[in-house]
């Protein structure tokens, strides 16, 4: 098996430069000072990445709870579970947003610590996503599928172009800060008066003339959430696209070649659309576990275009995770094609199971060895201090 940074390139892990453009409002007027402050209840001994990793921790505990209470995405939690997820996904955003602070004061920044920061987002992504679902009461169905793709659209866009354009761009509106900010609000809103809320028609809420509002479609608030996102996606993907063109025509690179780097996520989002649609019960039945296997896929994916952006090694194109993707598609359209199925409708959950153990292990494959290669290069651990600068041993005495 090739190595995933080929020893060729493991010498610009040294050259590398974080570079960052954050536009927000509200991180650069009302949660600036907040994470200023946060920082300083980390010691100087605890690695970023430790922060990062506990960060996401809170969010497995509360898609645990969700699992628990409401499994199907549709179920009314008990009112303590809607707060306990508000407060472990502020939770991750806050150490998020620190844990390239704890880098910077303990001496300790490193091309590791973004792969690690945005290998952890990468995962949690989908999972805050069927949070926000089960909020919403969206339920195994279409507007949850939306809901995650829409995000993870997001997220792959923001990656391809800091791959290109050497710099992470986040808007005036981004997930890592309006996005938690909203999920929280929404989900301690939920916790206050309860889920059933967000299925009150929102057209009935507009001062509108009724011959207007019978003509206009029914949307519930919690779909309108949807809506949102899909429309703030546009203008999201137009401006990285962009910001990509104009990087390339200043680096006289082709800009065509730089835009098909979007066409096997892109392939790969459409596979898993077609898959849902010829195979109702998964969608139906068995949702959340289906996005559990196309989440660690998408980490796997995004990681790869990570790991050749701090190394300077070309763009990641198909990958062995694209496999169980258009295996699964391919099984469930070969009735159209005249040909039996191998995982039948009654079989096709085993299917899945099996496409979420390969791409978990698999995942757990290339972040571990990535992160054993990237250690021994540069001499660092990855979840603790092994050299402290001392600048650092200064600031603790």
């Amino acid at each position: 098996m090739a190595p995933y940074i080929p020893q060729s390139y493991l010498p610009n892990l040294r050259k590398y430069k974080y570079q960052a453009v954050d536009k927000s409002l509200i991180s650069r007027y009302v949660l600036k000072e907040y994470w200023n402050q946060l920082v300083k209840i980390f010691p100087l001994t605890m690695a970023a990445n430790m922060v990062t990793l506990l960060g996401a921790v809170h969010v497995i505990v509360a898609m645990v709870l969700n699992q628990i209470y409401a499994p199907n995405l549709e179920e009314e939690s008990p009112r303590w579970v809607y707060f306990a997820h508000a407060a472990c996904v502020w939770i991750y955003g806050s150490f998020d947003a620190v844990d390239g602070k704890q880098a910077r004061r303990t001496g300790t920044a490193s091309p590791l610590g973004e792969l690690f920061d945005h290998g952890c987002d990468s995962l949690v992504v989908t999972l805050i996503m069927l949070l926000y679902a089960s909020v919403c009461q969206l339920g195994e169905t279409w507007w949850t599928v939306a809901l995650v793709f829409f995000a993870l659209t997001n997220f792959y866009m923001a990656t391809m172009e800091e791959y290109h354009t050497h710099v992470l761009f986040l808007g005036y509106f981004s997930g890592p800060v309006e996005g938690i900010l909203c999920f929280s609000l929404a989900a301690v809103a939920t916790g206050m008066y309860g889920p059933a809320f967000w299925a009150t028609d929102l057209v009935g809420l507009m001062p509108l003339p009724q011959t207007l509002a019978a003509q206009l479609p029914q949307l519930t608030l919690a779909h309108s959430v949807v809506v949102g996102m899909g429309l703030a996606l546009v203008p999201t993907v137009y401006t990285s696209f962009s910001n990509i063109a104009r990087a390339c025509r200043e680096q006289q690179k082709s800009v065509p070649a730089a835009f098909s780097d979007a066409v096997p996520f892109a392939a790969s989002i459409g596979s898993v659309v077609v898959w849902l649609a010829v195979s109702p019960d998964v969608r139906s039945n068995h949702l959340v576990l289906f996005l559990g296997f196309v989440g660690f896929a998408f980490s796997y994916i995004v990681g790869r275009v990570i790991v050749a952006h701090v190394t300077g090694a070309p763009f990641p194109k198909l990958n062995r995770m694209h496999i169980p993707i258009f295996v699964g598609t391919a099984n469930a359209l070969a009735p159209t094609f005249g040909a039996a199925k191998i995982f039948d409708a009654h079989n096709e959950v085993v299917l899945i199971w099996v496409c979420l153990a390969y791409t978990g292990a698999q995942y757990a494959h290339f972040a571990l060895e990535v992160i054993d290669t990237i250690c021994s290069y540069l001499d660092i651990n990855c979840l603790t201090i092994k050299h402290k600068p001392a600048a650092a041993l200064k600031k603790s005495s």
